[in-house]
């Protein structure tokens, strides 16, 4: 490898690699040139500079290994040939004493504290004091003789490698400077928080101008002094740097989260300084925070806050539907319960001034900023002031519901109505509709039926319910399928309003027509088993009345057999009726005394929604409609229909029962004799006997499957 070769090698390793094409190329023609000018600018041979060197270090290490070390390498070279290596390596080393010189005539300079400074193009003497001005020219982003406004030291200037060094730390903090300014004015993201972000910035970059003001002051100022009091301001802006950088990209209560974060170090100025910028940070969202609790209005045109609302939602699904969380919007420091009840308050203002049609000013949220005095981890006094207005606002849309809109009025007319609890007006609607209902279902209309339900509450305590309850209250028909009657297509009708539409939904009514559904035909077997017993009663009291010869005995055996079979299988079927009808209204009363006990402790509208809805459900599984409970409901529906079939059976007997003796009055013996050879009357109840034990091995099949379920959903 050449000389040449090794020089370049040396220079190029030795120097950064950033480095100046220009600048790299210089400083190889220097020391290239001073290789080969026979060691003029040196003060002794470069040798014994070395061993000078060494002999210092070991004094401070307490041996000399170093020289030994040198000797014997410097032995191994020849000696006019080293001479040029060994003063480029000690002049490449850096050190107290270093020669900047010339490319085309070295000069040789030497300046107070250890350093050499020249200018390449005249040789001029560029002073300490001019390098420490013009520093501070670049640390404020203005270009200078010896900087340019890239913060890079200009080509035409020369500095041995501690000045350079020092100098180009000094300029990293002059770089920070141009990005953070530069990120200051462009307002990164163009949000609220982004803005208040740069704001801050700002502000921590008056202090710095505030540092640089006493260092332009300062005299005799020397690098070495200036880089000491800089390292503060270093440190600041190395941080804000780092929180620019970390904010690219994030935006709203995210970049809250982030600057929160920030603060969780072991440096107490990084803590401070993320404290302060997080006081500005967090100001536009508190004020979104306080317009949504106190006005229920979202100022949020950038999309920041954590409360979002859809303007496509029509206004009966305001509270379900309209405002939700945007989950990644929420700050860290913010839980997700204290965020929960920020959306509900503000809720609960925009329903009650949209649905329920009032107004409410609620007491301001305050003024003061979000984080306490204390260090940046603490809990934030923001939780107890947004709970204290929270539940101020939420009581008193509780009440107002309650006790307004009457909510537990028209419940308990729910109750009393949809779910049958009203016992009189339940017996007199089925006494009347008996009729009506016992037609095909294509064949009743809704404006015949009406006048029937009026008269129903007119003869039962149900005429004491308040006037806008029974208005409320009316009938509709299910649409009909081939072969129902009108008891199947059957339905009572409650109107609802706003604002109770939030609490009974029409998911929610639909569940009340289920269980009216179920309910209803539960009760009209059990009105027909006792329709059944009354005709049975009659026939027995009409027969133990007359008195027959012997031909009329026979016909009496018949049928005191048949109504004999019939109290049998009706007392099985009534036993079952009532067992169930027990079970379900014992469900019933539970269920709503529970829910009184909820509303009665409920603190806002979610809570008595909740309350109704764990009502209804309880409502459901007693009345076998919750999911799960397919098999009961159709093991309980098959029972109830063989009932059902079971009292018109019985009523055919009864009725052929009663025509025989309607004809064994009128006519003598032998017209008698010759009307039941006309009419195989025996035979026909020979006939119900054997349809009444087919309905009873059934409908005991029946009930064991019906048990069966029952065990086996109990087991689940």
């Amino acid at each position: 490898m050449s000389l040449r070769q090794l020089v370049w090698t040396l220079v190029s390793s030795e120097l950064d690699e950033k480095l100046d094409e220009h600048k790299l190329h210089g400083t190889f023609l220097r020391s290239f040139q001073r290789l080969s000018s026979s060691g003029r600018g040196t003060v002794a041979p470069p040798d014994e500079l070395i061993v000078k060197h060494l002999q210092g270090l070991g004094r401070q290490r307490g041996h000399d290994r170093h020289v030994l070390r040198f000797q014997s390498l410097r032995s191994r070279l020849h000696h006019s040939a080293a001479r040029p290596v060994l003063a480029l390596l000690f002049h490449l080393r850096g050190g107290d004493r270093g020669v900047v010189e010339d490319v085309s005539r070295p000069t040789l300079k030497e300046v107070r504290g250890g350093w050499h400074l020249a200018s390449l193009a005249n040789q001029k003497e560029i002073s300490e004091a001019k390098i420490v001005r013009d520093l501070l020219f670049a640390l404020q982003g203005v270009s200078s003789d010896c900087f340019d406004s890239s913060c890079e030291v200009d080509p035409a200037v020369l500095l041995t490698r501690p000045a350079w060094l020092l100098c180009h730390r000094i300029l990293g903090l002059a770089k920070l400077h141009l990005r953070l300014s530069t990120d200051a004015k462009e307002a990164m993201g163009h949000g609220l928080l982004h803005q208040a972000l740069c704001e801050a910035l700002r502000k921590q970059l008056q202090g710095y101008y505030e540092v640089l003001a006493q260092l332009m002051s300062c005299e005799g100022l020397s690098l070495r002094s200036l880089w000491a009091r800089l390292l503060a301001p270093m440190t600041r802006l190395h941080f804000l740097s780092q929180l620019c950088e970390g904010s690219r990209g994030v935006f709203g209560g995210a970049l809250s989260s982030m600057v929160f974060a920030s603060g969780f170090s072991g440096d107490i100025v990084a803590q401070d300084l993320a404290k302060e910028i997080l006081r500005s940070v967090v100001k536009p969202l508190w004020s979104m925070i306080r317009a949504w609790m106190t006005e229920g209005e979202l100022q949020d045109p950038y999309g920041e806050f954590f409360v979002i609302a859809d303007a496509s939602v029509p206004l009966e699904d305001l509270w379900n539907r309209a405002y939700s969380l945007e989950l990644e919007m929420v700050p860290s420091f913010i839980s997700l319960e204290l965020a929960r009840k920020i959306l509900l308050a503000g809720k609960s203002v925009n329903f009650i001034r949209l649905c329920c049609r009032r107004t409410w000013s609620p007491e301001p949220l305050g003024t003061s900023e979000l984080l306490p005095e204390e260090e940046i981890g603490a809990s934030f006094d923001l939780a107890s002031r947004v709970e204290r207005l929270s539940s101020k606002t939420n009581e008193h849309l509780v009440k107002l519901l309650m006790n307004h809109f009457s909510l537990g009025e028209h419940a308990l007319a729910l109750r009393r109505f949809l779910l049958l609890g009203q016992g009189d007006f339940v017996q007199s609607l089925m006494d009347a509709l008996q009729e009506e209902l016992d037609i095909d279902a294509n064949k009743i209309h809704k404006h015949q039926l009406m006048g029937i339900l009026e008269m129903a509450l007119r003869q039962s305590n149900a005429q004491f319910c308040s006037v806008d309850v029974l208005g409320r209250l009316g009938i509709k028909l299910r649409s009909p399928e081939r072969g129902e009657r009108g008891w199947d297509v059957f339905l009572l009708d409650y109107s609802i309003d706003s604002p109770l539409h939030v609490v009974f939904t029409p998911n929610i009514m639909q569940k009340y027509d289920r269980a009216f559904s179920f309910l209803w035909k539960l009760r009209r077997v059990s009105h027909a088993l006792a329709a059944s017993w009354n005709q049975h009663m009659a026939l027995q009291r009409h027969l133990c009345r007359d008195q027959r010869d012997s031909l009329d005995r026979l016909s009496l055996l018949e049928t005191r057999q048949t109504l004999h079979r019939c109290t049998l299988l009706r007392h099985e079927m009534h036993h079952f009726v009532q067992n169930v009808q027990s079970y379900v209204l014992e469900v019933l009363d539970t269920s709503w005394a529970k829910l009184q006990q909820g509303w009665q402790k409920s603190s806002d509208l979610d809570e008595v929604i909740s309350q109704h809805e764990r009502y209804l459900a309880a409502v459901e599984e007693g009345a076998f409609l919750a999911k799960g409970s397919e098999a009961i409901l159709s093991g309980v529906s098959a029972l109830l229909s063989l009932v059902l079939e079971f009292c018109t059976l019985q009523e055919q007997a009864c009725a052929s029962c009663f025509e025989v003796a309607a004809v064994e009055e009128e006519e003598s013996v032998e017209a008698v004799f010759q009307a039941v050879r006309g009419r195989p009357f025996a035979r026909s109840l020979a006939e119900c006997r054997a349809s009444l034990d087919h309905l009873a091995s059934t409908f005991q099949m029946k009930l064991q499957l019906f048990l069966r379920a029952l065990e086996d959903s109990a087991t689940v």
